[in-house]
């Protein structure tokens, strides 16, 4: 498993660097610093050395950080959008932001929204995609092993929306997929989110990020009647005027991978580069298997024969 990783980083280093080099980011970046668009950027959980070269590049290369009002006034209200405007966001609410993130972001004073489901705080803090199977980090399978939490605690998160630059969203209750959920299930896991995270923070929850990423499209009536006013998905493009408050694009930096990479995330050019590839490499992959048994059958066939 930790081979597999291991070459999986390697390959995909390397990679980001040609995307680097022939200069696809670049012309990305341009569009995003140009063409009056929002970069909305999200993490999960990132190492603090991952991080602060992410925020140190963005800084380093003109980007302006927004707060999730600035958002919703551009969208709403027509409020001019910054030159670079990139709105950051972390999902989940990992217990090691407290170490990992929140230093820098205190000490650089960067606006940053925490999408976090109240129900796996409060109720023991254990992510449930975390115990489904082994952990490739050895420190996390420790703590897991051990029962310890994977959130933030109540207080961590209370002490870390005091901050200025921190808005807290909504994430479900318990970080459940809404796609397949009835319409009343839906309402309650937004509904109580959003009032448990109020009472928790004192401050009005107006943010959504879709677990998983994923929506049907039935959320956007609970979503507008429980006063939210945004919300966040997966999909990788830019926000643009246009785009419908309830279903906002973010990029994906992904935890513990190389700065190159994350680099082509950040501006938008990994997915769409790489995802070709994966399809191409997984119809090439089914196509060998489907003629290993082809062979096989064949050969099982010449066998019955001769007996």
């Amino acid at each position: 498993m930790f081979r597999n990783a291991t070459v999986r980083n390697i390959f995909c280093t390397l990679f980001a660097i040609g995307i680097i080099v022939f200069g696809r980011a670049r012309r990305a970046k341009r569009v995003a610093l140009t063409s009056n668009v929002i970069t909305a950027i999200y993490f999960h959980n990132p190492n603090r050395r991952l991080f602060a070269r992410c925020i140190q590049w963005l800084i380093n290369n003109g980007y302006t950080f927004i707060t999730l009002n600035d958002v919703i006034e551009i969208l709403y209200h027509g409020k001019a959008i910054p030159t670079g405007a990139v709105w950051l966001s972390l999902d989940d609410g990992y217990k090691e932001w407290v170490h990992e993130v929140m230093p820098l972001i205190r000490r650089r004073n960067i606006p940053v929204t925490l999408f976090i489901p109240p129900g796996v705080v409060e109720n023991g803090g254990r992510f449930p995609w975390l115990h489904g199977g082994l952990s490739d980090n050895l420190e996390q399978s420790r703590r897991h092993a051990h029962g310890e939490r994977d959130a933030v605690s109540i207080s961590e998160l209370k002490t870390m929306a005091d901050h200025p630059g921190i808005t807290i969203g909504g994430h479900t209750l318990n970080h459940t997929v809404t796609v397949n959920l009835l319409e009343d299930q839906t309402r309650l896991e937004l509904a109580e989110a959003k009032r448990i995270l109020e009472s928790w923070t004192g401050a009005i929850v107006e943010s959504f990020a879709y677990p998983m990423g994923a929506y049907s499209g039935h959320e956007k009536s609970a979503l507008k009647a429980f006063g939210y006013k945004v919300g966040a998905t997966t999909a990788d493009a830019f926000i643009t005027r246009e785009a419908d408050p309830y279903l906002l694009p973010r990029f994906s930096v992904a935890d513990n991978i190389s700065f190159p990479e994350a680099i082509c995330n950040m501006v938008g050019v990994w997915r769409p580069t790489i995802t070709p590839l994966k399809n191409l490499f997984r119809r090439n992959n089914s196509s060998t298997r489907l003629t290993a048994t082809a062979v096989r059958h064949s050969g099982e066939a010449v066998t019955s024969q001769h007996n």
